[in-house]
């Protein structure tokens, strides 16, 4: 015969278990509703601070130019502005710990096996076609602004090319140390890389100042921490001649022997001066 007050006893204990059942089920959903909502949060701060960092202010872009005795090149360098911008829209989102930073001109820029030739190394580009320092020092704040990088790699070689505005080798210099001081700037530990300007084909004529400028960029990365000149004429030049064979028709740009010879050079430096104190 079943005890009535057990029985009753046993009827409430079931109840109790099942409201506190449904009240902890309806705790569970709650909290992962606040874990919903502070991850959508987070996820919109992200998106509202991505496109606030994105581009830097006029004010910004004004002080830089005329604190650096930049005014001079502006008008030129605006031709690149929607180019810079495209660049640097995804900043915040790309790059990395691990990263490194391609600054520079169209060498960069049309290396479609760069990522082949380049590994292990993870490469970002930043480059544009036609860069000068001239203008690459008024672009470059822009370009690096909220980018996460481990080393930066610069190369441009079209401040002298025979024309009456080539730059002298002092003023590459100056503009040079303008684009490393924005570099150190984003990330004051990253080593950069100053790459020589490339014996072409193209410009031979010009070569000698096109040395001069080399020498006064390697001068530069001397006297300035953690900044490495990575020499390269020696394997261009055959005979005291450019090797034409690494070259497309244009006579300028590298073909697919040259990246690979390039690449190279640029992992050995990398090589030396990253992995080596790691």
């Amino acid at each position: 015969m079943i005890d009535t007050k057990q029985k009753t006893i046993s009827l409430k204990t079931s109840s109790t278990s099942r409201q506190e059942y449904g009240e902890f089920h309806a705790k569970v959903i709650n909290v992962r509703s606040l874990f919903t909502i502070i991850a959508l949060f987070a996820l919109a701060c992200q998106n509202a601070f991505a496109q606030l960092n994105t581009e830097l202010t006029e004010s910004d872009r004004q002080e830089w130019i005329q604190g650096n005795d930049l005014a001079q090149y502006a008008s030129a360098a605006a031709k690149w502005n929607n180019d810079v911008q495209q660049l640097s829209k995804s900043n915040p989102t790309e790059g990395g710990s691990d990263t490194v930073l391609c600054l520079g001109s169209s060498s960069f820029r049309l290396w479609d096996s760069i990522d082949t030739d380049m590994a292990p190394y993870t490469v970002l580009r930043r480059a544009y076609g036609g860069a000068k320092f001239c203008d690459l020092a008024i672009h470059t704040p822009q370009l690096v602004h909220g980018l996460r990088f481990r080393a930066a790699m610069v190369f441009v070689a079209n401040d002298i090319t025979g024309s009456e505005a080539d730059k002298t080798p002092q003023e590459i210099q100056r503009l040079a140390e303008l684009v490393i001081h924005k570099v150190r700037e984003q990330n004051s530990a990253a080593p950069i890389f100053l790459v020589a300007i490339t014996p072409t084909p193209s410009r031979f004529d010009h070569w000698p100042k096109i040395q001069a400028a080399n020498v006064a960029l390697q001068e530069l990365a001397t006297r300035k921490q953690h900044v490495y000149f990575v020499s390269t004429q020696e394997h261009y030049l055959t005979d005291g001649k450019p090797r034409s064979e690494l070259f497309t028709t244009d006579r300028l740009h590298q073909n697919e022997t040259g990246y690979k010879l390039w690449a190279s050079i640029l992992k050995k430096s990398l090589d030396q001066y990253i992995n080596s104190k790691e």
